[in-house]
């Protein structure tokens, strides 16, 4: 009789691949369809409502799996919810009033400042990974913000900002990793989000109307279906074959930026992404470091154990790094 196959990441099963693009490209389409709704909709009721949804997405999961939302951490979830909320206001402005793809590649530097905050704070080492991915990262940026391009502004200064606040987010879900239960952790954050970003609704309500509840339904199932397709592929890969996929992001944001707005980078910027894009693939070549994915990408799913010794899934739902 033969055995059982063993579960976990198997990396000869091509899959991964098309979860890991397919999840890209929901991140891309999902950024197209926030700034739609911010059209119709104050970008504060934006930010709400993908909040609000991951919400009622997480509830049942809570439930089902008889999840404790006790915590000793309350501190930590607190910190983690805030400059992730911040982090999602940043970078909606930013795709409001930057290239889709530029938004998009300034949130995805959150990378190489989770490995900056882990050394800092979490007193990781100070590895030769994370100083090349420093140095190409600051050479990037240095390279997008060229006097002449459309970042050197506020909004660019802001999209970076966002970039930074998410990479505090994900660091301090490293932290709480080895205390909390995961699920509890993403339900903090959708909870503790959902409360805050509720508070501006006070003044600035505008009831959706025809359109604008598709776009808001857009939204969320873009960003629950990038959430989908990288969970499938963290479990058929090891996450230093998934992590560069994610920057294929960049390529289907400026697809749909050029198709719809006619976008188009200039030479140095693309120059400026490659540098970033080679950043974050060095830290994760380093160790299990997630696929960039933008903060509005609310988790709203729990990732699935497996019985390997690594277990290599996104910090938001990982239990030890």
């Amino acid at each position: 009789m033969s055995e059982a196959p063993a579960s976990g990441p198997t990396p000869g099963n091509a899959a991964w691949v098309g979860f890991a693009i397919l999840s890209a490209a929901s991140f891309a389409s999902m950024a197209a369809c926030v700034r739609f709704a911010s059209m119709e909709l104050p970008q504060s009721e934006v930010v709400f409502f993908r909040n609000f949804v991951a919400l009622l997405f997480l509830l049942p999961l809570l439930f089902r799996n008889r999840v404790s939302l006790k915590t000793q951490h309350f501190h930590l979830h607190l910190l983690r919810a805030i400059s992730g909320l911040v982090a999602m206001y940043l970078y909606f402005y930013a795709i409001n009033h930057l290239h889709l793809a530029d938004a998009l590649m300034l949130n995805y530097t959150s990378p190489v400042f989770i490995a900056l905050f882990a050394v800092l704070w979490l007193k990781e080492s100070w590895t030769l990974h994370r100083r090349w991915a420093l140095g190409l990262s600051l050479a990037g940026i240095a390279l997008l913000f060229h006097p002449s391009a459309d970042l050197f502004s506020l909004a660019g200064l802001l999209g970076l900002a966002s970039g930074v606040m998410a990479g505090l987010a994900l660091t301090t879900v490293k932290r709480l990793s080895g205390e909390d239960d995961p699920i509890s952790i993403v339900v903090w954050f959708a909870l503790i989000s959902s409360l805050i970003s509720a508070v501006p609704l006070f003044w600035s309500f505008v009831w959706p109307e025809g359109s604008a509840w598709g776009w808001l339904l857009a939204v969320g199932l873009f960003g629950s279906l990038g959430q989908l397709g990288l969970t499938w592929a963290y479990q058929r890969a090891p996450v230093t074959q998934v992590s560069p996929f994610g920057y294929t992001s960049l390529l289907f944001a400026g697809l749909v930026g050029f198709l719809l707005w006619d976008e188009v980078p200039d030479l140095l910027g693309i120059a400026g992404m490659i540098l970033i894009t080679a950043a974050g693939i060095t830290v994760a070549r380093e160790k299990a470091t997630p696929a960039p994915q933008p903060p509005s990408g609310v988790p709203i799913i729990e990732s699935i154990s497996v019985d390997t010794e690594i277990q290599e899934v996104p910090y938001e739902t990982n239990h030890a790094d």
